[in-house]
């Protein structure tokens, strides 16, 4: 009897424990099934009846569909997806009050009337006075079709938050004024985009801080970026290109993929601009004053990575243009299409306080230029004051490579750490060269020497780490 009074009492007390959850307010668990995906939550009904119709308060609605995956069955199975779409939607108690949606499925698959017209109705059945937040991800087919955006989004004035990505089309028509005075965060990542639609839009966002944009341009046009930014991402998906008008003077960190420097490229106040990517390409000869134009424009840098082309085009410039310098900068990260020694030390001479930093070499079809090792006139001030971690990946053993990492080593007062990591020689030219740069007297005793182990410096550096 007392083994059985004492199992009743712990059965009632978990009872007690297991229930307490929903002793919670509505609005405290309506907040917590918003933060799990849509049909989840509305499954939740069955747990109670105390939770029988909370899902039905949700303002925050997340569908995702993958029945495009299933070649054999995927109108069948987009059939239940939609089913349960329009089941929520029609049965909220405030459909209006939607103030943030995710949407992932396909838009069109071979020709599929039904997803079509399913997919238009939910976007423009969320756009409304409360809306905050909207992610669609709306995979594109090979049919070439494309969801265009009802103009009413771009009068949202409570929207904070836009994401944009797969077959969506942004061309705003020319009776439509933009405006969308809330947003503070816009990430489009899409396919063929007409830039002056794209300059409308971005135009209509007046505090924008956080543009993450990937496209691919009709034609080559110039994106001219708002002067609000304090993050920017941009890049291209074709040889096409665009140019960039940026006149930021609060952006923090820059990262630009597959952009052409041309004679309409233009950057003004980038002073506070602390951590950059740039991987540029050339659209002619006289690209090169450009990039240089906004690598002496971002005087405040302090973390610096140049892509292969970038450093290509900073080899190949003519001797009478100059680095100016980067005060502030710690961290260099170079990809070199060919490795220059004369080149990389006349930057570091540029780089008083530099601590980081990290060359690649990167593999290459083109003939590599025949380059000699010219005494330098002075060491670089951070070699001897501040430079402590230097990584060299892909050494292919040639004579201007050993030539810098003997130069380093014999001159790095305050190196803890030279490491030569990737090296694409057999195994007996590669003991050849060990042999050789063991035997180098160090400036500083205490640096490691690591030769074909990649190591990593102690305080890694993550201003070009993008937010969410």
């Amino acid at each position: 009897m007392a083994e059985s009074s004492s199992s009743n009492k712990l059965q009632k007390l978990e009872t007690k424990i297991q229930d307490r959850i929903s002793d919670l307010p509505d609005c405290v668990l309506t907040r917590i099934l918003s933060f799990l995906p849509t049909k989840i939550s509305v499954q939740t009904s069955i747990l109670s009846s105390r939770w029988q119709h909370l899902w039905q308060h949700l303002s925050v609605l997340d569908f995702k569909d993958d029945s495009h995956y299933y070649h054999y069955h995927h109108s069948e199975r987009f059939k239940s997806f939609a089913v349960m779409v329009n089941g929520v939607l029609n049965l909220l108690r405030n459909p209006r009050g939607i103030k943030k949606m995710t949407l992932e499925c396909a838009y069109v698959v071979s020709h599929d009337q039904f997803r079509r017209v399913s997919v238009d109705t939910w976007v423009r059945s969320v756009i409304g006075p409360y809306l905050e937040e909207l992610n669609l991800t709306l995979n594109e087919d090979d049919q070439g079709s494309y969801f265009k955006l009802p103009q009413t989004l771009f009068t949202s004035h409570n929207l904070v938050s836009l994401s944009l990505a797969g077959g969506i089309s942004v061309r705003v028509l020319s009776s439509t004024t933009v405006r969308l005075p809330s947003l503070k965060k816009m990430i489009i990542n899409i396919g063929l985009v007409e830039v002056p639609s794209l300059n409308a839009l971005l135009y209509g966002c007046p505090i924008i801080e956080v543009l993450d944009l990937h496209f691919r341009p009709v034609c080559f046009d110039k994106v001219c970026v708002p002067p609000s930014l304090k993050r920017l991402r941009i890049g291209t998906k074709t040889d096409v290109g665009a140019s960039l008008e940026i006149d930021a003077p609060d952006l923090e960190c820059l990262i630009v993929r597959k952009i052409t420097f041309g004679n309409v490229f233009s950057m003004y106040n980038l002073h506070n601009v602390a951590a950059a990517y740039l991987d540029v390409f050339a659209r002619s000869t006289g690209s090169v004053i450009s990039l240089h134009d906004l690598l002496n424009a971002l005087s405040g840098i302090k973390h610096l990575m140049l892509s292969r082309s970038t450093t290509k085009l900073l080899l190949g410039e003519p001797p009478d243009l100059l680095f100016g310098e980067f005060r502030y900068l710690i961290h260099l990260d170079l990809k070199f299409p060919w490795f220059n020694s004369n080149s990389l030390l006349s930057l570091l001479h540029k780089c008083p306080l530099l601590q980081v930093l990290i060359i690649q070499n990167v593999k290459f079809k083109e003939q590599r230029p025949i380059l000699g090792c010219a005494p330098q006139p002075s060491v670089p001030n951070c070699l001897v004051s501040h430079l402590n971690f230097i990584q060299f990946k892909g050494c292919q053993g040639y004579e201007d490579e050993l030539f810098f990492i003997e130069y380093v080593l014999q001159n790095g007062l305050v190196l803890e750490t030279m490491n030569v990591a990737d090296i694409s020689l057999d195994l007996q030219t590669k003991y050849d060269l060990l042999k050789r740069l063991f035997n180098v007297r160090k400036a500083c005793e205490m640096c490691q020497f690591t030769f074909d182990t990649a190591v990593y410096p102690k305080k890694q550096l993550c201003l070009l780490k993008y937010p969410k």
